[in-house]
């Protein structure tokens, strides 16, 4: 389908290329032919009169340059003046009409006459460079004749600044009425095919602006500029009209640009497009030099580069047909587009080809028409083809997003579905999280009433073995001390069950209150210096204090500082020692207790701080211990901020270290 497409608007636009073109003059069915042989006078402006009289004159072909002309005896030269004229007979059975005569490019100055009468210019050809004034444009200029009138054209020409001079195109002449017809008709169709190459270039530039990782679109609107200027500096200088005062320094540094960028253009567009039938060291250096050669076509004389416009050519030719295979190899892997755009750029490649060729007047010079119809092509082409590569993708995400809408829904039936299951899980928990508060608030009420009612026999039969132990001797004395130790325990543990469900239920009020440091660590140190001695330990206290005054929860302080002061001396064997040491600054209070008992396994110091764990450790002298001891201080020092930290190596004893913000 998009092969056809092409093929169609190609098979419109050479219909109507090949329509504007006309048919050209005849007389008798005998064309009035402009190219082939002119005569040439150089050195000299001849009027009519003097072109009469025959005067010495040499043959030149049209199209040419006169560079190579011999002139008395030596060759002419690029730079000087002549003359040009050709004589014609209009039939004398044809009626009185207007002629027109089609000018293209000359070197770089002329005057037209027929006969006698001047009938246009362009610039102002001069004897020297100093009267000279150059300059290139298209134009047609008209003459009226009568039945049987014999016409000389008259052409004044000077070239003192262009590599080459003389006639570069034969002039073209036809009835007025049908030469600007043709002109109109060529000039719409022409501008329809510029527009059409600017909207697609800008239209690429853009989508390359929006989205830079999309090259191939700036090589395409490369490709477009590139081909746009070539078109506007050819044939009737486009150019003119849109910037007539355009000199043709500028026109041709234009034409000479274009010609550089084209090959190189292309080369970096089709390697976006088939990347794996273009290499990539070749095509970068292509750019290289195609780079070098804009900035000297920029930088240095039209007339200087014009002595390289032969390398131009066929740096583009060696380019071109590169590609062309490159082009070729991708078609005959059957790649998206690669045979149908091979038919347009072979196409605009042999056109162009042609173009070259006959500039540099290898070839014989046809109608302008014909390259402009290989652009066409090839352009069209080269839109369908992106506009196909859009369509795919714009495709190819519909289906994606079509596939992503499933998706989506399949994922929101899932999510819905583990939603409710959620929500059964979580009704779930929640039944059985209620119904364990209400274990544990029935627990709680069965410990106090236990606690409670285990206080009352417990401290009965301590009172009881109290009394009995003034009368027991012997191993009946050991009996009942025993059983006063088993009372003192339980209800030791019951307190401290107490105490911590109040802490951990959160029932405990923090009181902060103001106290003094120095005061609390001397209670601290004469209460337990007592409890050392009984075991033979020395213990060491130490207070530092910047902060006499700190302010914290007393009692809890107390708690903590009695927890961990009775824990070290139960642990530390008899002779040791224990080291109780306070810091207190402006920011924090810092309590360290150190003992060199047995210190704690690595495998116990993740359970030293939970309830009613049995650890490695013992106390040394056989004391009681309920577990719960260091639980009650890390919940203490929660409440109060703080942290806890531990010290251990099994058989060095432990420090702990508190640290409260005061």
């Amino acid at each position: 389908m998009i092969a056809k497409t092409s093929l169609y608007i190609s098979l419109f636009l050479a219909l109507g290329i090949s329509y504007s073109q006309g048919q050209p003059l005849a007389f008798n069915g005998q064309q009035i032919e402009l190219d082939g042989s002119w005569n040439l006078v150089m050195d000299d402006f001849l009027s009519y009169d003097e072109i009469s009289q025959r005067p010495k004159s040499i043959s030149i072909n049209v199209p040419s340059i006169w560079n190579e002309v011999l002139w008395e005896g030596s060759k002419v030269g690029a730079y000087g003046f002549g003359t040009y004229y050709r004589t014609f007979i209009y039939p004398q059975n044809l009626r009185d009409t207007t002629l027109a005569i089609e000018v293209s490019e000359v070197s770089l100055a002329y005057k037209l006459y027929a006969n006698e009468k001047l009938i246009g210019q362009v610039g102002n050809p001069g004897a020297d460079k100093n009267k000279a004034e150059p300059r290139i444009d298209y134009q047609i200029f008209d003459f009226s004749v009568q039945a049987g009138d014999t016409i000389t054209l008259i052409f004044h020409i000077s070239n003192f600044e262009h590599k080459t001079g003389g006639l570069w195109y034969a002039p073209t002449i036809d009835y007025e009425t049908r030469i600007i017809n043709r002109y109109e008709q060529g000039r719409t169709i022409k501008l329809i095919i510029l527009g059409c190459i600017l909207i697609g270039g800008l239209f690429q530039f853009t989508i390359f602006i929006l989205n830079p990782r999309e090259k191939f679109c700036i090589y395409f609107a490369l490709v477009c500029m590139s081909l746009s200027l070539i078109i506007i500096t050819r044939g009737d200088l486009t150019i003119m009209d849109l910037f007539p005062d355009t000199s043709w320094i500028t026109l041709k540094k234009t034409l000479y640009l274009a010609i550089a960028m084209t090959g190189p253009a292309n080369a970096l567009f089709l390697r976006e497009i088939y990347p794996k039938f273009y290499p990539t060291k070749i095509i970068n250096i292509m750019a290289i030099i195609a780079i070098a050669l804009v900035l000297f076509v920029i930088v240095v004389h039209p007339r200087i580069t014009y002595s390289i416009v032969p390398l131009l050519h066929g740096y583009n030719i060696i380019i071109g047909v590169f590609l062309l295979v490159c082009l070729v190899r991708a078609a005959i892997a059957r790649k998206y587009g690669a045979r149908f755009l091979l038919i347009g750029y072979a196409a605009v490649f042999l056109t162009l080809v042609h173009d070259m060729l006959s500039s540099q007047y290898i070839l014989p010079s046809y109608s302008f028409e014909l390259m402009y119809l290989g652009i066409t092509i090839y352009i069209i082409q080269l839109m369908i083809l992106l506009s196909g590569r859009y369509l795919f993708a714009l495709k190819g995400k519909e289906e994606l997003s079509n596939h992503l809408k499933k998706v989506n829904k399949e994922l929101e039936e899932m999510v819905e579905r583990r939603t409710k299951a959620l929500k059964d899980k979580n009704q779930i928990i929640e039944t059985k999280n209620a119904e364990l508060q209400k274990a544990i608030k029935e627990k709680d009420h069965l410990m106090a009433v236990v606690a409670h009612d285990l206080k009352a026999p417990l401290s009965s039969i301590q009172g009881i073995s109290e009394m009995m132990g003034t009368d027991l001797e012997g191993q009946s004395a050991q009996f009942n001390e025993m059983i006063k130790k088993v009372t003192m325990d339980g209800r030791a543990m019951i307190e401290n069950l107490t105490e911590l469900k109040v802490f951990e239920q959160g029932d405990y009020e923090v009181k902060l209150l103001s106290i003094d440091i120095g005061d609390f660590f001397d209670q601290k140190k004469m209460e337990y210096n007592a409890r050392a001695e009984k075991k033979d330990i020395v213990l060491k206290s130490h207070l530092i204090s910047k902060q006499k005054i700190v302010t914290t929860d007393v009692n809890i302080l107390g708690r903590i500082t009695d927890n961990l002061l009775s824990n070290a001396i139960k642990f530390t064997p008899k002779g040791g020692e224990v080291n109780f040491n306070i810091n207190a600054n402006e920011e924090s209070l810092t309590l360290v207790f150190k003992d060199n008992g047995p210190g704690f396994k690595e495998n116990d110091k993740d359970k030293v701080f939970k309830k009613f764990q049995r650890l490695s450790a013992r106390p040394t002298a056989g004391e009681s211990s309920t577990g719960l001891g260091l639980s009650i201080v890390k919940t203490l020092v929660k409440l109060l901020n703080g942290t806890i930290a531990l010290e251990s190596e099994e058989g060095n004893g432990a420090t702990f270290t508190v640290t409260l913000p005061v």
